[in-house]
């Protein structure tokens, strides 16, 4: 127990020293200006490396938010944390620009409950991220006009998992969650140094709080050798997030640059009650593989964001998205034995799970007649530490993993005047699997 809290503990500092050294900032994407921000990702960096496949994986030493059904195959607790950066361009016909930014994607623990074929989770995970600075210039007549969008902020959740075998081949789950977070937007129309036209800004500052639920189902073998199939299925409901909004709105004028001269106030309201409607989801997946060696899936998903309900009302031009997904690992020695001392670097090699896939979302944003896609690549590897530990029960083998996820990412196009971005996602995961609640041999 001692060794599993300072793994945690090192995490943790790593997480922290990371986050330190970069922008609070954690996207940095024109296409975050639509909806509550570009969604994240919930699954963990070994379910990213595989494709950002994880409904229908199932293991004793790991789990996946994505499904909830898959807690109840714990056989051990297990701790999850990670943290990422991103490393990318922005580009348009004309314009060229570099980004950087680094981000906390998630920190979750989960607890088998073998006397009732279940297990129980919990998990603090980024729900969307808002963060664009995006500026148009032109001259209409001889006047030229500025404008200028700006927005930061996010959604987080907490996560709450709970899963039990309700037939031998049959688990079900659920993940309830409470949404929350703030959004700031502003919107202004200058007139740059022109004393005879009136600009206008928009700023508004917005509080969400929500409840979610995900229904997941597994059927799967229960081989615990040689080939094993795994059918996975997840319904997200639709769901309200409440909350107030504090809007200013003003014109000015701007003798000089940057010079703002107020004139009139058109809003000031401060803790206007709102409401966004976030659409239900469904998902499907199917894994073939041999246990912990090799896994092959496909998944597929539909999230109808043609429901999606503003706070203004209406949909933001949203439309309904479609995603696919195949991803592939690979662990011919899923647990190597520290103890063994001949081979140790050829055994070592073999206990590294490899992992590749890929993913493609049609895109549920709209932007001047063209949709914006996403499609996703990415490779990983899982470095293991296997301990034996010894009890009346008999010597059990705890593989965790190091996990190292890369992701080549693009979204967007560059047709219609639109952004393109091109970005590498690295993620360092910490999987720590251990037997916390054990009977000794020795009081």
């Amino acid at each position: 127990m001692h060794t599993t809290l300072k793994y945690i503990t090192l995490a943790l500092l790593g997480i922290l020293s990371i986050l330190n050294g970069y922008s609070q900032q954690t996207t940095r994407s024109s296409y975050s200006i639509y909806g509550v921000g570009l969604l994240n990702y919930d699954g963990f960096s070994d379910n990213a490396a595989n494709g950002r496949n994880g409904l229908s994986y199932r293991h004793e030493s790991n789990y996946s938010f994505t499904n909830p059904a898959s807690i109840s195959a714990l056989q051990y607790s297990v701790f999850n944390t990670a943290a990422y950066m991103n490393l990318g361009k922005l580009k348009t016909t004309n314009i060229k620009q570099d980004f950087s930014n680094a981000g906390f994607n998630y920190i979750a623990l989960a607890v088998p409950l073998k006397k009732y074929k279940s297990g129980l989770a919990f998990g603090l995970l980024p729900f969307s991220d808002v963060g664009y600075n995006v500026i148009n210039k032109k001259d209409s007549g001889g006047v030229v006009i500025r404008n200028e969008f700006e927005g930061i902020g996010g959604l987080s959740k907490v996560n709450i998992g709970l899963a039990t075998d309700f037939f031998k081949h049959i688990s079900l789950g659920v993940n309830y969650s409470n949404i929350f977070g703030q959004i700031s937007e502003s919107a202004k129309r200058r007139y740059p140094g022109n004393r005879y036209m009136t600009s206008y800004a928009d700023q508004s500052s917005v509080s969400l709080r929500g409840n979610h639920l995900d229904l997941g189902l597994q059927l799967h073998t229960a081989s615990d050798s040689g080939l094993s199939h795994v059918l996975g299925f997840v319904f997200s409901s639709r769901t309200k997030l409440n909350g107030s909004q504090d809007r200013f709105v003003y014109t000015f004028t701007e003798i000089y640059v940057d010079n703002e001269i107020p004139k009139d106030t058109l809003i000031n309201t401060k803790e206007k009650n709102v409401a966004v409607e976030l659409p239900k989801s469904f998902s499907v997946s199917y894994s073939i593989g041999n246990h912990e060696k090799w896994q092959a899936t496909l998944g597929y998903s539909k999230s109808l964001w043609s429901q999606y309900s503003s706070i203004y009302g209406g949909n933001d031009g949203l439309m309904d998205d479609q995603a696919y997904s195949a991803g592939l690992f690979v662990c011919p020695v899923p647990h190597f034995d520290n103890s063994i001392k001949s081979n140790k670097a050829s055994r070592y090699l073999k206990s590294i799970r490899y992992s590749v896939g890929f993913y493609h979302n049609d895109g549920y944003i709209s932007a001047y007649d063209s949709k914006i896609a996403q499609n996703g690549l990415s490779i990983g590897l899982g470095l293991p530490f296997t301990r034996v530990q010894k009890s009346l029960e008999g010597n059990f083998k705890m593989t965790s993993r190091i996990f190292l996820t890369g992701e080549f990412i693009r979204r967007g196009t560059l047709e219609n005047t639109l952004i393109q971005e091109d970005f590498f996602k690295i993620t360092l995961g910490l999987n720590l699997a251990d037997k916390w609640f054990k009977k000794r041999l020795f009081n």
